[in-house]
């Protein structure tokens, strides 16, 4: 009798510590679950967060963050998320999947090989990789080696990594070093020719003169000093009259 009451009592505190353990798993998993199961609530917004902020926010809300993709951008620095799918305030069950795309900052351009190219297609080649080469930025000088016209040298050597639209320098040969130099004629041209006349004739320019003269466009050369067909020596200066409208005289 008193068997059967213990095996009976033991019966009982396995049947209790069961339903516990039912009740126990109940409140903590499978109601969770449910709730779960219909519970709908809106994706956050991570386009322009860093990678490690967007993951963050994005636990915060229920959501699994996936790298889907990294593509070069020129408005996004490197590692910011540029897209995101679903897209940002979708309705939807928390546990999804959120696919982003990440930013590799802006392409790099490599710095062409200039050094021997003429003038035109240092210019066309310089221009179509994505950096800025002007007039004003080629320099001249004489050389033995270099034919007149060709690229001697650039600022920035071929290989190197650079941010679209890098201004660059280059210098172009003015073929041999010439006996005599002679004054070239200047008087009508528009001062950034009179300028690049000058130097690739292996002379400089000298002061700057403004006139004020309302029959000529603003800048044209109107006197030089020395006139022109006088020989010169390597490197010296031509002094310049320009004309100014009124009220632009620098």
């Amino acid at each position: 009798m008193i068997a059967s009451l213990k095996q009976w009592g033991l019966a009982v505190l396995l049947a209790l510590l069961f339903f516990s353990t039912l009740l126990l798993a109940m409140d903590k998993v499978i109601l969770p679950m449910y709730t779960r199961h219909n519970q709908i609530v809106e994706v956050p917004e991570v386009v322009e967060m860093q990678l490690e902020e967007a993951e963050k926010t994005l636990k915060r809300a229920g959501f699994i963050l996936l790298v889907e993709a990294e593509k070069y951008d020129d408005h996004y620095p490197a590692g910011t998320i540029i897209n995101q799918n679903p897209e940002a305030f979708t309705e939807t069950k928390p546990g999804r999947r959120v696919y982003v795309t990440i930013s590799s900052g802006e392409r790099l351009i490599i710095m062409p090989n200039l050094v021997g190219k003429a003038e035109r297609d240092a210019f066309f080649t310089a221009t179509a990789a994505g950096l800025t080469l002007r007039e004003e930025d080629v320099g001249y000088e004489y050389s033995f080696y270099y034919p007149a016209g060709v690229i001697m040298s650039q600022s920035i050597p071929a290989g190197t990594s650079l941010n679209k639209d890098t201004r660059i320098h280059v210098t172009s040969s003015l073929g041999k070093l010439p006996e005599e130099f002679t004054i070239p004629n200047l008087v009508g041209q528009p001062l950034d020719r009179a300028r690049k006349i000058l130097l690739t004739s292996g002379l400089t320019v000298g002061e700057v003169k403004y006139i004020m003269h309302q029959d000529l466009l603003p800048n044209t050369v109107m006197k030089q000093t020395p006139n022109a067909g006088r020989p010169a020596e390597a490197g010296q200066p031509v002094e310049l009259v320009v004309s100014a409208l009124k009220g632009e005289q620098p």
